[in-house]
């Protein structure tokens, strides 16, 4: 590795160590890497898509668009539901569908939510010029794509044959 590469790589060790960054990343649309709508991370998924909908969505819809079990789809629009975020309302096309809505109070704190990534960002990028944040993003947008081609393997060759994440081989703890 060359010595631009590993000074790359610390850069983005320490960036993936500050915890309001991972935070934010976090939560952003699309990164609800948390399961289902269930957790925190799916609801603000739901929440998200359901904002997006302005007509509502089935179940069925909501389920093919996030990929995941009806059952936590109707998990998740519960949860909602019981904190006054989303209604279900009977379809006026087909009697046997329900439609999930956000309520006025989902609109609303989808809004602010909103608001507060945008200020987020501001104050992590805002001292970035326009032209430095267009380099940044077609940078990262380069690497992302060619991150798709490495293989975990090539870089951890036994890491299949672990008992469980975080242990090596024979349950011994990796020196990493």
């Amino acid at each position: 590795m060359s010595e631009k590469s590993r000074e790359l790589m610390q850069t983005f060790g320490k960036l993936l160590q500050n915890r309001a960054f991972i935070m934010s990343v976090g939560h952003q649309p699309g990164m609800g890497g948390h399961g289902g709508p269930g957790g925190r991370g799916g609801q603000m998924r739901l929440l998200h898509l359901l904002y997006q909908a302005k007509n509502g969505l089935t179940n069925a819809d909501i389920a093919e668009m996030l990929d995941i079990r009806p059952s936590s789809v109707s998990a998740g629009i519960s949860k909602l539901a019981d904190a006054g975020l989303a209604e279900r309302v009977p379809s006026e096309n087909d009697k046997r569908a329900v439609i999930v809505k956000l309520t006025d109070q989902g609109r609303q704190m989808f809004d602010q939510y909103d608001e507060r990534v945008d200020d987020w960002s501001e104050k992590l990028f805002g001292s970035l010029s326009d032209e430095e944040q267009t380099q940044l993003r077609d940078l990262l947008t380069k690497v992302t794509h060619h991150v798709g081609d490495l293989k975990l393997d090539e870089f951890m060759p036994n890491h299949h044959n672990w008992p469980h994440r975080g242990m090596g081989p024979m349950g011994q703890r990796p020196r990493w």
